[in-house]
């Protein structure tokens, strides 16, 4: 997937929503502003190939929300909007699990991404068990988030842990429906159903992954990924019945 459709994509969602989040203190209204300064900043490194340097950046929001929530006893979700956020609140207080408190609130999105982001730059310098750890710490924050599940996934494709992969695909096809913001939910949907394809052609599971790869060009028919892999598994059947 490309490294810079992803990182437009996520900078114009988590920029999408200012201002919505729990906590409406103008200190912590003025953080946000801060780290969201910041996070696109170290995208900008990310970008421009200096991923090094764009690590320090994201860590620097990390250990800042870190260090605000320290002291909170409350469960911290982070979420791209404010259905998303609602659904954390609801499941958490139907789980009646978490903090010692039993109180859950929601943060901007600038902390889950940082995660996220920081991953994508471990990733580039070849650091792979570390991008999966900041993922997963992303996706504890954001459990829901579509992006976040779909890029977990590609790590366990990467690492042909297919079941899993596949697993974590079907997780971010449903997240992706329910729960992604309207201007991003396609792009979303279309990321887990060709990594699902993907998944499905290494199982030999050529029927099904045909399927997946029609249902992204029901979204967008020019997309060329999902035109290609359908021509692949065209001529594996071809091959498949040759012999």
């Amino acid at each position: 997937m490309n490294l810079l459709r992803i990182l437009l994509v996520g900078l114009a969602v988590f920029n999408s929503f200012p201002g919505w989040c729990e906590n409406r203190q103008s200190s912590a209204i003025d953080e946000n502003r801060k780290s969201e300064q910041i996070l696109t900043d170290g995208t900008r490194l990310l970008q421009s190939g200096k991923p090094n340097e764009a690590i320090k950046y994201f860590d620097k929001i990390i250990v800042s929300y870190e260090e605000r929530f320290k002291d909170d006893k409350t469960k911290i979700f982070c979420a791209r909007s404010p259905v998303e956020s609602l659904l954390y609140l609801r499941e958490f207080a139907n789980a009646k699990t978490g903090s010692a408190e039993g109180r859950a609130k929601v943060v901007s999105a600038d902390w889950a991404y940082a995660y996220y982001f920081r991953a994508y730059a471990l990733l580039e310098i070849g650091r792979l068990s570390e991008a999966k750890s900041s993922l997963e710490r992303a996706l504890a924050l954001s459990p829901r988030n579509s992006q976040f599940l779909s890029q977990l996934a590609y790590i366990y494709q990467g690492e042909k842990n297919w079941p899993l992969a596949l697993q974590t695909f079907k997780l971010a096809e449903a997240a992706a429906k329910n729960v992604s913001p309207p201007d991003v939910k396609n792009k979303d949907l279309s990321r887990a159903w060709r990594g699902m394809g993907y998944v499905l052609i290494e199982q030999n599971r050529l029927d099904e992954a045909e399927e997946m790869y029609r249902q992204s060009l029901e979204l967008d028919k020019n997309d060329s990924k999902a035109l290609k892999e359908l021509r692949y598994i065209q001529n594996l059947k071809a091959k498949q019945g040759a012999r």
